[in-house]
């Protein structure tokens, strides 16, 4: 399924760097399709407040909600 801007997504590897772990719950926040498919998603913590905001690819995550 081709994510959308604000669907719900689940990471499938761990970014350490981001300090994100597998299963980290985010939201698509932007799309690209230049120079190669891309997501912007957006991670918060429980208040609500962004943590952290990456670009990832398909191979990253899985689409866990679909917004219409």
């Amino acid at each position: 399924m081709k994510p959308k801007i604000n669907d719900t997504v689940q990471l499938t590897q761990p970014l350490l760097e981001e300090g994100l772990l597998t299963g980290s719950v985010g939201v698509v926040v932007a799309e690209f399709s230049e120079p190669e498919e891309a997501y912007e998603v957006e991670f918060s913590n429980q208040s609500g407040e962004t943590i952290v905001q990456v670009v990832l690819r398909l191979k990253q995550f899985v689409v866990l909600g679909t917004t219409t």
